[in-house]
C-alpha cells in the first residue's frame, strides 16, 4: 500500500472576537511590560519615545544603570527607527544625551587625562632632548650626558642609550 502525500492549507481561523482580544492583550503587555518589549527588535517610534520618556522619570541610580542596558540593546535592536527619530525628534536626542550623560562624562575625563599623559610624556621627551643639546653644546663627552640624563630623567641605561643616539 503506497501513501501520498497531500499537502493542504491547513491554517487555523480565528474568530475575529478572539483576534481583537488578542491585539488587546499585546498592547497592554506592551505598555505594562515596556522595559521587555524594548530588546526586541520590533518597536515602533512610538514605542522608543515612550522607552525614553518613561527613562527619564527614573532617579535611582541602580534603575538609571539597568535602563542604560535595555536602551543600548533596543537602540542597537531597532537602529533604523532609532536613525528616522534621530533627524525628527530632537526631544528624542536630548533624552539619550540625559540618559548617556554618566558615560559621555567618563568618556571625557579618560579622553583628558590620556592628553594629559601624552603632553607630560611630549614635555619629558623635549625636556630630556635640551638637556643633550645643550651638554653638547657645552662640549661634555656623551658618557657624561648619558648617566647626567640616566639620573636627572630617570631613565634606564637602555632608553639613555637610545636617546643619545637619535
Amino acid at each position: 500500500m503506497s501513501q501520498t502525500n497531500t499537502t493542504e492549507d491547513t491554517r487555523i481561523q480565528w474568530h475575529p472576537a478572539f483576534v481583537a482580544a488578542m491585539n488587546l492583550e499585546f498592547r497592554q503587555i506592551k505598555t505594562s511590560h515596556i522595559w521587555l518589549t524594548a530588546l526586541s527588535g520590533k518597536l515602533e517610534k512610538q514605542d522608543i519615545s515612550a522607552l525614553l520618556e518613561r527613562t527619564r522619570t527614573l532617579r535611582e541610580k541602580m534603575d538609571k544603570e539597568y535602563a542604560d542596558s535595555v536602551l543600548q540593546v533596543s537602540v542597537t535592536a531597532n537602529k533604523k527607527i532609532v536613525d528616522e527619530l534621530k533627524g525628527v525628534e530632537k526631544d528624542m536626542c536630548q533624552a539619550l544625551l540625559e540618559i548617556m550623560e554618566p558615560e559621555i562624562n567618563q568618556i571625557k575625563q579618560e579622553t583628558r587625562q590620556e592628553a594629559r599623559q601624552e603632553a607630560r610624556q611630549e614635555a619629558r621627551q623635549e625636556d630630556i632632548a635640551i638637556t643633550v643639546n645643550t651638554l653638547r653644546d657645552l662640549g661634555h663627552p656623551d658618557s657624561i650626558i648619558r648617566e647626567i640624563i640616566i639620573k636627572n630623567f630617570e631613565l634606564s641605561p637602555a632608553d639613555a642609550d637610545e636617546i643619545m643616539i637619535s
